[in-house]
């Protein structure tokens, strides 16, 4: 697996942003991989991870399926997510997602997030807007 670029201040992947979630995002062939641990800062209820965070990684994710599979970078314009089970602070979690549909201007993608033994935590689908030449230029510059 390929290591991608972070974004130096972004909260789910930077590496500059004190408060961040640091996830590293890795290439595997059509699809991308994360995996993340998280502390007990990143719950809602006690114990269990907040559904904004879980939302949060696979939204970045989901965006990142264009990188791998097209060289282009997207934002996001809609996302349904569902919540199966409740995912556990200090236990990991999997994030994997590929891209369902190419439609040009606009991806689909699909992702999901599994415990460590398998189960399905939360799955998202979500669709993404390709950003013009000069947005991605300007963003490759602060990477």
């Amino acid at each position: 697996m390929q290591a991608l670029p972070g974004y130096t201040n972004c909260f789910v992947c930077g590496k500059s942003n004190p408060i961040g979630l640091n996830i590293v995002f890795f290439k595997d062939q059509d699809k991308v991989k994360a995996e993340f641990i998280p502390e007990s800062k990143h719950q809602g209820f006690k114990g269990i991870v907040h559904g904004g965070i879980l939302f949060s990684i696979l939204d970045e994710i989901m965006g990142r399926t264009a990188v791998v599979t097209k060289g282009v970078m997207t934002m996001t314009v809609e996302i349904n997510i569902r919540y199966r089970k409740k995912a556990l602070v200090g236990e990991k979690i999997v994030f994997t997602a590929r891209m369902t549909k190419d439609l040009g201007r606009m991806i689909e993608a699909q992702a999901e997030a599994r415990s460590e033994d398998g189960a399905l935590l939360t799955e998202a689908k979500g669709k993404f807007i390709v950003v013009s030449k000069e947005m991605q230029k300007e963003v490759e510059e602060y990477m």
